[in-house]
């Protein structure tokens, strides 16, 4: 088994995983409020995605993607996945 490492360029935090090939490491940082450092949940919409255009055009053009809800007023993120680079 090979060890791939790599650190988080977002976060600074370091991995280090066993794989027979090489692979693709995704930090789970943007999951993480960083507020309260809890695990947010995912956001789900509760109105169709239409209604938030205001062209009326079926386009989604909310960026949130996850949320804190220990917080008055919530935490809405729209942080994206970070892949680590591997040294």
């Amino acid at each position: 088994m090979r060890i791939v490492k790599g650190v988080c360029p977002k976060c600074g935090r370091e991995h280090i995983r066993s794989s027979p090939v090489p692979l693709t490491i995704v930090c789970p940082c943007y999951k993480i409020c960083p507020i309260c450092g809890e695990e947010m949940k995912p956001f789900k919409p509760d109105m169709n995605p239409k209604t938030y255009n205001i062209t009326g055009e079926q386009e989604w053009t909310s960026k949130t993607l996850y949320y804190c809800p220990n917080h008055e007023p919530p935490y809405y993120s729209d942080l994206k996945p970070v892949e680590v680079l591997l040294t």
